[in-house]
């Protein structure tokens, strides 16, 4: 549960981040504020969030050549690479996918409350 909140609270971060910087981007450049500015700004960090994580995940890491590489320690060095990097994926997949999913959620509430 504590992991959870911790990913919440970065969202959360990411979000308001965003929305501010989309404000700030719709006073400077329209001289308005449309909530179009910010769904748009934070599906974006969104996106950028999910597509970075993946390439992490598909792409493989690279080992140094060092003095304890042999053909024996090779496969366990490459795998523990690989585990530690799918881990660092997860921590930037999930925020980005939170992101995704808490404005989807605030936009389809919008939209029924304005109707």
């Amino acid at each position: 549960m504590k992991a959870f909140l911790k990913i919440v609270y970065t969202a959360l971060i990411f979000i308001a981040g965003a929305t501010i910087i989309s404000i700030i981007y719709g006073f400077v450049t329209h001289g308005s504020f449309t909530p179009a500015y910010i769904f748009n700004a934070n599906f974006i960090v969104g996106a950028i969030l999910i597509t970075a994580a993946l390439v992490l995940r598909l792409f493989p890491g690279r080992l140094r050549d060092d003095n304890l590489t042999d053909h024996s320690t090779f496969m366990d060095r490459y795998m523990e690479k690989h585990r530690q990097r799918q881990e660092k994926s997860n921590v930037i997949l999930f925020p980005g996918l939170l992101i995704m999913l808490i404005m989807g959620l605030i936009q389809i509430l919008l939209s029924a409350l304005i109707k």
